[in-house]
């Protein structure tokens, strides 16, 4: 693929290089890296000549993200997907300034969950201010307040 969209974009006397495609972690998404000399603006601004050669929905710049973690949340109350949208309305309806940019996502797998009563989740902020300002005090939802924390993003596979 790296290849086929750099023979695009040569055949497009563009001089921007696409040093690697991968799928990431998850496998939802792929990931094109270009060199440290071009900008990913540049390359989004030609789209239309490599975007072809993928299946895709949508094609955006890669943002740095926020995140904190509630702790013991209900999982009764918000279990599955659908209801962590309703999660989400629930912490920006009755937490001033606190905007998501995805919904809430659990730390722990389903058939974890189906074992406990409360878990953890994530929430993710688009700007830094706005994460460190909801770790400082609980956040409401569900007619209950949680304790916040910082989020450590760490892979299974890097622990000890």
């Amino acid at each position: 693929m790296r290849n086929a969209v750099n023979n695009a974009l040569k055949k497009a006397k563009s001089d921007i290089i696409v040093a690697t495609v991968t799928k990431t972690q998850r496998g939802n998404n792929i990931a094109l890296t270009i060199s440290e000399k071009y900008i990913a603006k540049a390359l989004l601004k030609q789209r239309g000549i490599w975007e072809h050669i993928f299946e895709v929905k949508s094609i955006k710049k890669d943002e740095k993200w926020y995140k904190i973690v509630i702790h013991s949340l209900k999982i009764d109350i918000f279990n599955m997907k659908i209801e962590m949208k309703y999660l989400r309305i629930e912490l920006e309806k009755y937490n001033s300034e606190l905007k998501l940019i995805i919904n809430s996502i659990w730390l722990s797998k389903g058939e974890n969950r189906a074992r406990k009563n409360h878990a953890s989740t994530i929430l993710t902020f688009k700007i830094k201010v706005e994460a460190q300002k909801h770790l400082k005090k609980r956040v409401l939802a569900a007619k209950s307040t949680y304790r916040t924390a910082e989020y450590w993003d760490y892979r299974s596979s890097d622990q000890c």
